[in-house]
């Protein structure tokens, strides 16, 4: 019994020692594993080498942040240089001959190089150059670039010189000779200024003589006045269109006006309506805004009153155009429900206008459903005349089996060439 009892007890011990040690068991485990490497390099004579103990997994750190540029690890250059993936041996060549001699590095590429490859390069060296000594690079470009890299290259060496010194730059364009390097280089600067000071781009422009130079400067002025002040570029060329006729110029500046704030390019042609009639400038804003949503343009139109001076006769017309010419279905739809009338006439013109070029049939069939009989034969004749030009026979066989009058259908047979 007192056996059976010290056994008990043992048992016992070894359980709570067993149950102590677990929570050790892994530790002890990489112990007796570094032990044993221990002894077989003492057994082996081999120096012996410090183990680095076990690294203990990182805490989770959860307040994480974005680098500023002054947390971020600073690269040595050499560093940079070497790891750059994006390097280009061909721009570094042209980039370091520009440095020593742009000139040179110029004739270096045009003797070297030719292509895409030669105006990659001489971009580069304009670059360079031109942001140190912007008039020599454009003399030298004006005196031996030709063809498409003379015009790129002037274009970047203008930009360049227009945002350091614009008058400067002016003065030198004045002196070019008379041709498409000039119109080319004009442009740029007039663009680039009227980012600047548009004022003094408008007076620059002002003063250069009628011509092909003038006219283009002028469009970029007003490309990027407009999207500045569209106001103030759209009183700009209205004088320019009433004292130079230059129309396409009101025209521009008013659809740019319209795309920024149509009912404020609305209440400007209204205010000057009285002193300048300028009906051109009246259907670029309604084209415009059809452009930008035809149901709204159609909508819009409908609500103007009839003494509006931007309600005329053909406003609907030139909606439907646009509109047929990005969805049809809907513009036809809209003229099906639509009841008789002018409105309804002038925006059967517009869509009959696009569709000769698509549906000439259909064209054809709209044309026949106008109300205003002078109307209705203009128009059925413009169509059928169209349509005769490339589908003889199908006009044809559509005017014997129209309904048209017996004089019409005549008229529009002989019009095909049919006895």
């Amino acid at each position: 019994m007192r056996w059976l009892f010290r056994s008990l007890l043992i048992l016992a011990f070894l359980g709570l020692a067993t149950l102590a040690v677990l929570p050790y068991a892994e530790t002890i485990r990489r112990e007796w594993h570094h032990l044993r490497q221990v002894w077989q390099l003492v057994r082996s004579d081999l120096p012996m080498q410090a183990t680095e103990p076990d690294k203990a997994a990182p805490e989770p750190d959860r307040n994480r942040s974005v680098l500023k540029p002054a947390d971020a690890p600073a690269q040595t250059p050499a560093t940079a240089s070497t790891d750059n993936a994006d390097s280009d041996p061909f721009l570094d060549e042209a980039r370091r001959r520009a440095q020593d001699d742009p000139a040179g590095a110029m004739q270096w590429l045009q003797s070297e190089f030719t292509g895409p490859e030669r105006l990659r390069g001489m971009l580069e060296v304009v670059a360079l150059w031109a942001a140190d000594d912007s008039e020599n690079a454009l003399l030298w470009l004006e005196s031996n670039a030709q063809g498409l890299a003379r015009l790129e290259t002037l274009n970047s060496g203008i930009e360049l010189w227009s945002q350091q010194d614009p008058t400067a730059a002016a003065t030198w364009v004045e002196g070019m000779a008379n041709d498409g390097s000039k119109v080319t280089a004009a442009t740029v600067l007039a663009a680039t200024w009227a980012h600047q000071n548009a004022d003094q781009a408008a007076n620059w422009v002002n003063q250069l003589p009628l011509g092909s130079v003038r006219d283009q400067a002028a469009a970029a002025l007003i490309e990027s006045w407009g999207s500045s002040d569209p106001e103030a570029a759209a009183i700009w060329s209205l004088s320019e269109s009433e004292f130079n006729g230059s129309i396409d110029l009101l025209d521009l500046s008013i659809r740019h006006y319209t795309q920024s704030a149509p009912e404020d390019a609305a209440h400007f042609l209204r205010s000057v309506h009285t002193a300048y009639k300028a009906p051109a400038a009246i259907e670029a804003y309604v084209r415009t805004r059809a452009q930008g949503d035809p149901i709204e343009a159609m909508d819009w139109q409908s609500s103007l009153s009839a003494d509006d001076p931007i309600n005329q006769p053909g406003n609907a017309g030139v909606i439907m155009q646009e509109w047929s010419r990005t969805d049809s279905v809907a513009a036809s739809t809209w003229l099906s429900e639509k009841e008789a009338g002018p409105q309804r006439d002038a925006a059967i013109i517009g869509f009959t206008s696009t569709m000769l070029d698509f549906e000439p049939e259909a064209a054809a069939a709209w044309s026949n459903t106008i109300a205003n009989p002078d109307t209705r034969v203009q128009q059925l004749n413009r169509s059928i005349q169209s349509w005769a030009r490339t589908q003889p026979v199908e006009a044809l066989k559509w005017v014997k089996t129209a309904e048209l009058e017996p004089a019409l259908r005549n008229t529009l047979a002989s019009e095909i060439g049919a006895d």
